[in-house]
C-alpha cells in the first residue's frame, strides 16, 4: 500500500503546480476545449511532387537517344526500347481498332522523271529521302514520346527528307547570292500525327514533328 501512496502523492502535487500555473482560467496548451485527447502519430512521410517524377525506364532510354536523333527530334534505333509494353499496346490497339497506323512509301519516279534531262531541276541542296520506322519522336514542345513500332512487323512509317552534311550545310555552288547574305541548307519540318506512348504508358495520339525537306535560304550577314 505505501507505493500507492506515493505515487497518488506525486500525481496529485504535479496536478497542484499545473493547477496553480494556470490559475488565470485559460486551459493549458496541451489541453484541447472539449477535455479529449488525441494521440497523434509523429512520424511526417516527405512530401513528394509526382508531377516532377520520371520512371527509371524512362530516364534509360531517354537519356540513351543519339545526337544526331536529338537534332532531328526523331529516332528509329534507340537502347533500351520496352518492345514488351509496346507489343501489349499494339495488341490492344488492333483489338479495340480506336486507332488508325499510318504507313508512307516511297513511290517509284515517274518514267520521264527518269529519262529526262538533268538540267531541268537542280536540286541546291543535297538530301536523302527515305521512310522512317520512328521509335522516339519529339513534339512541338520538345518533349519526348515513345513511338509504338515494330522494326520487324513496322506499324507507323514516314517519309522524310533529310539534309546532307548536316545543318547549315552549305548550297548548290551554281547559287550566288548578293553581296551581305549566304546561303545555306536548312532543315524543314511538318507536323504528323504518330501513335505514342505517355509517361504513365497510356495510348495516346498527337502531332509530331517530322523532317520534310531540305531548303536553300538566305541570311544576311
Amino acid at each position: 500500500m505505501a507505493w500507492k501512496y506515493i505515487f497518488w502523492f506525486s500525481l496529485m502535487t504535479s496536478y497542484k503546480a499545473e493547477e496553480t500555473e494556470w490559475r488565470s482560467g485559460d486551459l493549458p496548451p496541451n489541453i484541447p476545449p472539449d477535455g479529449t485527447y488525441k494521440i497523434l502519430n509523429r512520424f511526417v512521410k516527405p512530401f513528394i511532387n509526382r508531377r516532377d517524377l520520371t520512371s527509371r525506364s524512362d530516364i534509360d532510354i531517354f537519356s540513351q537517344i543519339p545526337e544526331d536523333c536529338k537534332t532531328l527530334g526523331i529516332c528509329e534505333d534507340i537502347p533500351n526500347y520496352p518492345a514488351d509494353i509496346v507489343s501489349s499496346a499494339i495488341h490492344q490497339i488492333e483489338h479495340e481498332n480506336k486507332f488508325k497506323f499510318n504507313k508512307d512509301v516511297l513511290e517509284p519516279p515517274q518514267l520521264a522523271e527518269r529519262i529526262g534531262p538533268e538540267e531541268e531541276s537542280i536540286d541546291l541542296c543535297s538530301s536523302m529521302e527515305r521512310i522512317f520506322i520512328p521509335k522516339v519522336a519529339q513534339d512541338v514542345n520538345k518533349d519526348w514520346f515513345l513511338i509504338v513500332n515494330d522494326k520487324q512487323k513496322p506499324r507507323q512509317t514516314f517519309r522524310v527528307e533529310i539534309c546532307r552534311g548536316g545543318e547549315n550545310a552549305s548550297c548548290s555552288s551554281i547559287v550566288f547570292f548578293q553581296k551581305g547574305y549566304k546561303g545555306s541548307c536548312v532543315q524543314k519540318y511538318v507536323l504528323r500525327n504518330m501513335i505514342a506512348l505517355n509517361d504513365k504508358n497510356e495510348i495516346i495520339e498527337r502531332p509530331f514533328q517530322v523532317p520534310s525537306c531540305c531548303s536553300c535560304v538566305a541570311k544576311a550577314v
